[in-house]
């Protein structure tokens, strides 16, 4: 039995990123982020001895028909398409192209599938299955029971076709042993492809130490749409035993932890730091957290074990805003975490939304101020994105705030297609620009930069950064 397991054409203009993105979207410049969950499947699938080949079209930049050209080549027995929403025109129509070519079987696989996967199933008979929320094990299963040709009714998470009948199989419960899943596969993904511009390192791995986030934010789709809102973590050996294996088998010098959120459970965090430690494993590192959940003792054991730099989801300037998205945290807070980072030797760096239901010009004005005022050392902006899912999303569809033509209007090329309850589409428009010119040409913010280059390392990231921030101001005219 042949398995592809794919990131899909994204045609277009720039480059759509979609494969383990928070936020699908199109950016101006190709800077890809390593697909870790496909990269789970497809280990997954070849531990349990399927013939599996692990394809990122965007990647390499191919066509719909070149994609569909090269899977013919390796004539495979089902495909996996990671799908979003803001790229679903060309899901739908690259799966049809596969089917009519091929025959093979097609599931469709992403945050999207998790909310419209009955609608997809009863509109497209040329997808053959569906499969919600994380989807690993189940993907695995499917694969198993199609091998044995027997029933699919008790594989938990999948929505199929039996006939003209739509089944919806019972949701699979949250895999709570990570250990379970192998490394990812970093052959057919190769980690040099992946180099983000916030990187400093010269060979970057991404990595999940964790899965899910207890905050309910009202924005954030992972949580609400794949990986849940209970923490789950892999056990510390596991962890460190990736990062030696990293090092050692593909010459990495510096990791990114892209869980949902880093720090929930403290003292896991210190555990691993003592193993880092412990192992004599020096390489520098970073993650994400929340500006409410760190202290000057937890940063000062991260510091030591490797940790250089923080991302934050600071949102907005306005405590009214956070307070209406559900964050869960105040700009004090935020101004504390940034602080702590920074004197602890590490970078604390993160990100504002502009647009929110409940953004005016004020809180906008506001938002760019506290920006400024944090003095992180390095942030981006976006305009607020509402996906299906979302509390966000069930909010903008009830108050009339959405402006949609079609799901790719969501790609963040088409300006604001949420207006708020103060502003219109159009009093948005360019807000990104605006905000990304009126920070970086700060007097503040640039001698903050200046003075944040100490080492060639720093040096690359920050033309990096820049780089990347004027790929961004040019992109995105609107």
């Amino acid at each position: 039995m042949k398995i592809i397991v794919s990131n899909p054409p994204w045609p277009g203009p720039g480059y759509g990123t979609r494969s383990n993105i928070r936020w699908p979207h199109r950016r101006g410049d190709k800077v890809m982020t390593f697909p870790v969950f496909l990269a789970y499947l497809t280990s997954l699938l070849k531990k349990h001895g399927f013939s599996t080949i692990g394809i990122d079209a965007v990647d390499k930049e191919l066509g719909i028909w070149e994609f569909v050209e090269l899977v013919k080549s390796y004539g495979p027995d089902i495909i996996f398409m990671e799908i979003s929403t803001p790229s679903l025109p060309y899901d739908l129509e690259c799966a049809e192209r596969l089917k009519e070519s091929l025959g093979c079987k097609i599931a469709f696989i992403g945050p999207h599938v998790n909310y419209f996967n009955e609608r997809i199933m009863r509109n497209y008979n040329f997808v053959d299955f569906c499969i919600r929320d994380e989807f690993e094990f189940t993907a695995l299963e499917l694969c198993q029971k199609l091998k044995e040709k027997s029933s699919l009714k008790p594989v938990k998470g999948l929505t199929y076709r039996e006939g003209e009948k739509i089944t919806i199989n019972e949701a699979r419960p949250l895999e709570l042993g990570l250990d379970k899943l192998p490394f990812p596969d970093r052959e057919d993904f190769p980690i040099a492809n992946y180099q983000q511009a916030f990187y400093s390192g010269k060979k970057t791995a991404l990595m999940l130490s964790s899965r899910g986030c207890p905050s309910r934010c009202t924005f954030c789709i992972w949580p609400q749409t794949m990986t849940g809102h209970v923490h789950r973590a892999r056990t510390t050996k596991n962890i460190v035993d990736e990062i030696a294996y990293l090092i050692k088998n593909h010459g990495v010098d510096e990791l990114y932890f892209d869980d949902d959120t880093f720090i929930v459970d403290k003292q896991r965090v210190y555990d691993l730091c003592y193993d880092l430690l412990r192992r004599k494993i020096n390489i520098p590192w970073m993650c994400m957290a929340r500006v409410s959940n760190i202290d000057k003792e937890l940063l000062k054991k991260m510091k030591q074990a490797g940790c250089t730099q923080i991302f934050y989801g600071f949102e907005s300037g306005s405590q009214k805003i956070l307070n209406n998205i559900k964050k869960g945290i105040t700009l004090q807070q935020a101004i504390n975490a940034v602080r702590l980072t920074q004197k602890a030797g590490m970078y604390a760096t993160g990100s504002f939304i502009i647009g929110l239901p409940d953004d005016d010009k004020e809180t906008i004005k506001e938002t760019l101020k506290f920006a400024i005022k944090l003095r992180a050392d390095y942030v981006q902006f976006a305009l607020a994105e509402v996906f299906p899912g979302t509390e966000l999303y069930a909010q903008a569809e009830k108050e009339g705030l959405l402006k949609l033509n079609s799901w790719t209007d969501l790609d963040g090329t088409h300006g604001s297609v949420l207006k708020t309850r103060y502003l219109n589409n159009h009093e948005l428009e360019g807000a990104v620009r605006k905000m990304y010119l009126g920070y970086y040409t700060s007097p503040m913010i640039i001698l903050k930069n200046l003075q944040n280059i100490r080492t060639m390392s720093d040096l690359r990231k920050i033309l990096r950064g820049a780089k990347s921030v004027l790929s961004r101001v040019l992109f995105y005219k609107e």
